[in-house]
């Protein structure tokens, strides 16, 4: 990408600054909701580009801040300018002011000159491009058989002739041999004899829950017994005479 700095002329009190190159930019800029107003009589759809072949006298709009004003006297427009017209109307292409022959309003006591008007000023504008970049290599032509990809044939082996056994045959032969893949052998998953084809699943085995209940009972016996046990054990006290 390059970026180029160019010149462009901006006329003073211009309704868009450096106005339109082309028919399409006219048309965006006329339909901007800030200024389309002033162009309500413009007939969009017939809207072309010409240049003056004569001379023209008469009441031109201009730009002050935000609002839109006429001339109060007359302005010539000279030969060779471009302008932008439906067929009735009018416009500057330099500005995207408009003409008109007849006066029109509003107008301002003090309004620029066509001196001042006519006087153009040089504003920069960065223009980038994409230039197209050298070839390092020179480009063939593809030919139509290489599109496609071709594959090679092989010369078939034959079988010697009747009666020629033991000469030597013409040529060279080479014999094919078949490249065959390693078999694998996989076991075979057992099948339900009832229902073929469908893998047999073995039965779930079922773990009945143990019961408690005794193994608690014998627990508290035995302890109840060493309890006896160990009172037996124990000296008994002697009684007072």
């Amino acid at each position: 990408m390059v970026a180029e700095e160019v010149k462009r002329k901006v006329y003073p009190y211009s309704i868009v600054p450096g106005g339109a190159e082309n028919v399409n930019q006219a048309k965006r800029f006329m339909a901007d909701p800030g200024i389309k107003v002033h162009y309500a009589n413009m007939n969009l759809t017939q809207l072309r580009e010409e240049r003056l072949t004569t001379n023209l006298t008469g009441y031109v709009s201009y730009r002050w801040g935000e609002k839109i004003y006429w001339t109060a006297k007359k302005i010539t427009l000279h030969a060779g300018e471009t302008v932008f017209t439906d067929g009735k109307n009018i416009v500057r292409g330099r500005c995207l002011n408009c003409y008109s022959a007849l006066p029109m309003l509003p107008i301002r006591p003090h309004e620029p000159s066509e001196i001042v008007l006519d006087a153009p000023t040089e504003m920069p504008v960065t223009v980038y491009s994409f230039p197209r970049l050298p070839i390092m290599a020179a480009e063939l032509p593809v030919p139509p058989s290489e599109l496609t990809p071709t594959v090679p044939v092989l010369p078939v082996a034959t079988a010697p002739p009747v009666g020629s056994v033991g000469k030597p045959p013409g040529g060279i032969w080479f014999p094919l041999i078949p490249i065959i893949p390693p078999i694998h052998h996989h076991p075979k998953h057992p099948t339900n004899p009832t229902t073929p084809g469908i893998p047999l699943v073995p039965p779930v085995a079922v773990i009945p829950e143990p019961h408690y209940g005794w193994v608690l009972a014998v627990g508290f016996l035995a302890m109840m017994a060493v309890y006896r046990l160990r009172r037996r054990s124990l000296p008994r006290p002697i009684p007072n005479p």
